[in-house]
């Protein structure tokens, strides 16, 4: 058994004490230093130059077609607001849901404060015409409100119409637009949908008839390929419509005098 005199044991504690008086001191200066940090951090982020204070600061890449009110009317900020507070991947998750968007990224530039905000566009291939209202559409069928493009841009609008459009013929559209590019020796002006399964084609050779999108779509998209001189035998004038529903027929009806 081990006896500790008295001046061991008034040692020790003595020890004890100073050990735990310097731990509390060092948790007093950590706790000192993570405010001072923080209140530092709120302090400058408080600061006006730190600041997204109006639109100016919000700057567009690689915009084409979109409109930059359309871009940052859609960001709903408020201003000002400091540049910390704002969520780069929300500002992205916004402009991704716009129709014209199909890809977005916001980044937060410090020096100076600012929004960069980069863009990959959804591009028109074709003018739509739906219950009275004019957009457009992309390869994929999306349909674009016309309030989201530039009509005074450098970029080509396309000159392809489709009329009566609906959302229920999008997955007609892929195809057919995928095949309208791929034979596309007659130059198409229009596609007309008179309902579902009543597709007309306005052509430079005349209009034609194919029916159903869902029937034989390709055979109608070679033969109407082939049909590219007809001109040579017969003039657009005397060409009533041509009738391709049954690409087999080919049926090429004539005006009557």
């Amino acid at each position: 058994m081990i006896h500790i005199t008295s001046p061991e044991l008034k040692r020790k504690l003595s020890r004890l004490k100073r050990q735990n008086r310097e731990e509390r001191q060092r948790s007093l200066w950590r706790a000192f230093f993570v405010s001072a940090i923080a209140g530092s951090l709120i302090l400058v982020a408080a600061l006006p130059k730190w600041q997204i204070k109006d639109r100016e600061q919000i700057h567009l890449k690689d915009a084409r077609l979109v409109t930059e009110d359309s871009v940052l009317s859609s960001l709903a900020l408020s201003y000002p607001q400091s540049i910390w507070t704002i969520s780069s991947q929300q500002l992205s998750q916004k402009l991704e849901s716009l129709p014209a968007i199909a890809n977005a990224k916001v980044t937060r530039q410090i020096l100076p404060p600012s929004l960069i905000v980069f863009l990959n566009e959804r591009v028109p291939v074709a003018i739509a015409f739906s219950d009275g209202n004019i957009g457009f559409l992309d390869a994929e069928g999306t349909w674009i409100p016309g309030s989201f493009y530039q009509l005074d841009s450098d970029f080509p609008m396309p000159t392809l119409k489709v009329t009566n459009w609906q959302s229920e013929y999008r997955s007609y559209w892929v195809q057919i637009y995928r095949l309208l590019t791929q034979y596309s020796t007659v130059k198409i002006f229009e596609l007309r949908w008179e309902e579902p399964t009543n597709l007309i084609l306005k052509t430079e050779i005349g209009t034609v008839y194919f029916g159903s999108p869902t029937e034989r779509l390709k055979d109608k998209f070679i033969v109407l390929a082939r049909l590219k001189n007809l001109p040579n035998y017969l003039k657009n004038s005397e060409i009533a419509y041509i009738d391709l529903r049954n690409p087999d027929l080919r049926i090429i009806e004539k005006y009557t005098k």
